[in-house]
């Protein structure tokens, strides 16, 4: 968190930890979950849309998780949601 210059802006912001577990979640078949439901948890400017891409979060994660990756994924998935 330290490294998210937006999560130190934002008070609210959900951060990349956050965002990568949705990822997860939306990316497992079994949940039964659809798009507009994430779309509803992080379909804003505290989510997935506020993240400024300075990806400090990729630069620092000590599990070299892909983060950069998962963020984008988040947001083609969500900007498809909202656009329906």
């Amino acid at each position: 968190m330290a490294a998210c210059g937006t999560a130190r802006m934002r008070e609210d912001f959900v951060g990349a930890v956050g965002m990568n577990k949705i990822t997860r979640f939306r990316l497992d078949p079994r949940d039964q979950r659809n798009d507009q439901d994430f779309y509803e948890l992080v379909g804003s400017d505290d989510g997935v849309f506020g993240c400024m891409t300075l990806l400090g979060c990729h630069d620092v994660c000590p599990k070299q998780l892909p983060l950069q990756t998962q963020i984008a994924f988040l947001r083609r998935k969500m900007l498809k949601a909202g656009l329906t």
